[in-house]
């Protein structure tokens, strides 16, 4: 009986602890949630485990979404709190803070602070990860490549992968397409072309091993996920876990293939006025100036970082302009009179300037309405995300705390009604010259704002237009029966991007 009750004693004793380590980890869980309330700050309340939504953590529903319901429920509010798990993050939709946020006071806010890099995965050093100084180095060295000028040199590179892409849907004339399945292995080339110098073909192979990695590189696959949320919520856990976008034999596949490329042409004396070209330069000078002089910080560019420069411009080119692409064209699908002027524009501008040049792709006026739109309607990511760097005071009084994560809901803005009359419907007019100095400053931003915008917007835009030019040129696009109306944008994708096919239907115009 004595060793009943004290075995039965032990196990009350061991049940207690365990549920007061229990009880201690929700409360210390749970305790962060007053974290808005104490300051003030209006705020989505917050549920135990996983926050103020369960999609911001599954990513089961798509993000802007999630984040637009929240938009919704707490407006006008200039800004309002959420929970990510226990973390607490700032939501910003006073289009006035936004501009101080990404611009005025950009020096506070200049990181992501997305993920935290660990020097093993030497492929997300890229500019879209780096933050500090590192960043800042970069950026200047990088800026010139996107020049007008440097984009009118790579222009016959787009000419090229357009002609291919026009043979590829030749073939496909009287058929229902996944259009995002075509554009992508336009983009595809176009990305291979100009930024690692090679002739892939994936418009006629489209299993490349570097389009599968594009492919992959923009899902969030499970354990993706996990290691999101631990890292999250233990930071320092970081170099333990590291967000590996590839694997490791996809990442190594990628430096070596730079490594050759940049060892062929620099045996060979090759120039291709490609991305490339441009490292190689930034690697041996130091600066893409013409005055030979250097940067007053060094900045080593190593193979291993050429790469991963290499990496992020093909996955970003690849994966946002071939959506951009198929979302436009599925719009024109459903707007007949719409894609009945573009074609006029594009037919009487081709003619004008007798081929499909640089200079008439900028002329064309109406494509880039069309495209601005597209870009309001469909903006390549839901939210932009800022880390404050150095506590600072906003506008509308409210103090930041360092580290504090800013949310800049893109996708809630290009579809709130006080910014854009019937936000659901596509209308280019938005962006004719008379209405688009109207539109509110920092409302519309498919590319960001401030000194981290985009880098790459030109090459992005350029590619999108050459791709919806090649197409109009010959073909005009219809829906059919499996074409979904309207589109569903799913959640598994790191950019925005429909849960299913996007099915149109291509009739040659002659």
């Amino acid at each position: 009986m004595y060793y009943l009750f004290n075995f039965r004693s032990k196990m009350f004793v061991a049940t207690a602890i365990v549920v007061g380590l229990l009880w201690f980890f929700y409360k210390n869980w749970v305790s962060t949630y007053s974290y808005w309330k104490k300051r003030g700050v209006p705020f989505y309340p917050a549920k135990f485990p996983y926050g103020s939504d369960p999609n911001l953590v599954k990513f089961k529903e798509y993000r802007g979404y999630t984040v637009d319901k929240m938009y919704r429920e707490l407006a006008p509010e200039p800004m309002f709190g959420i929970f990510v798990l226990r973390k607490p993050m700032l939501v910003v939709r006073d289009p006035e803070i936004i501009q101080q946020i990404l611009t005025k006071e950009f020096s506070h806010f200049r990181d992501r602070g997305i993920i935290k890099l660990s020097d093993k995965d030497v492929i997300n050093h890229h500019l879209f990860n780096l933050d500090g100084e590192r960043w800042r180095a970069l950026r200047i060295k990088l800026t010139p490549t996107f020049t007008s000028g440097r984009l009118k040199t790579m222009f016959p590179l787009f000419v090229s992968c357009a002609e291919s892409f026009s043979s590829l849907l030749l073939s496909k004339v009287d058929s229902k397409v996944d259009i995002k399945e075509l554009t992508g292995r336009f983009t595809a080339d176009v990305i291979s072309s100009c930024a690692f110098g090679l002739d892939t073909d994936v418009i006629n192979h489209p299993d490349n091993k570097l389009r599968n990695i594009g492919i992959e590189g923009i899902k969030l696959k499970f354990l993706m996920k996990l290691k999101i949320a631990i890292i999250r919520l233990l930071p320092g856990l970081s170099s333990l876990l590291p967000i590996r976008f590839i694997s490791v034999e996809d990442e190594d596949y990628i430096i070596k293939l730079i490594k050759n490329i940049v060892e062929q042409r620099e045996k060979n004396a090759i120039v291709r006025n490609d991305f490339i070209d441009l490292l190689i330069q930034l690697k041996n000078k130091g600066n893409l100036g013409d005055d030979g002089q250097e940067f007053e910080k060094p900045f080593e560019m190593t193979m291993e970082l050429m790469a991963a420069q290499c990496f992020v411009f093909f996955i970003a080119g690849f994966e946002t302009s071939s959506s951009v692409q198929s979302f436009c064209l599925y719009e024109l699908a459903l707007h007949q009179d719409i894609q009945s002027r573009l074609i006029k524009e594009i037919d009487e501008t081709i003619e004008k300037n007798g081929s499909l040049t640089y200079k008439a792709v900028q002329e064309m006026e109406y494509l880039d309405m069309v495209i601005s739109e597209t870009s309001r309607k469909y903006p390549t990511v839901p939210t932009l995300v800022r880390q404050c760097t150095k506590s600072v005071t906003l506008s509308a009084g409210q103090d930041i705390e360092k580290d504090t994560m800013i949310i800049i809901p893109v996708w809630s803005l290009h579809h709130d009604s006080q910014y854009f009359v019937d936000p659901d419907k596509f209308d280019p007019e938005r962006f004719s010259k008379e209405n688009r100095d109207s539109i509110v400053p920092y409302t519309y931003l498919p590319f960001g704002e401030g000194p981290r915008m985009c880098i790459g917007m030109r090459f992005g835009l350029l590619q999108t237009k050459v791709g919806v030019v090649t197409l109009l040129r010959k073909f005009r696009v219809e829906p059919c029966e499996e074409t979904n109306i309207p589109l569903v944008i799913g959640g598994n994708s790191a950019t925005t991007a429909s849960d299913k096919p996007i099915i149109i239907k291509l009739k040659a115009r002659y």
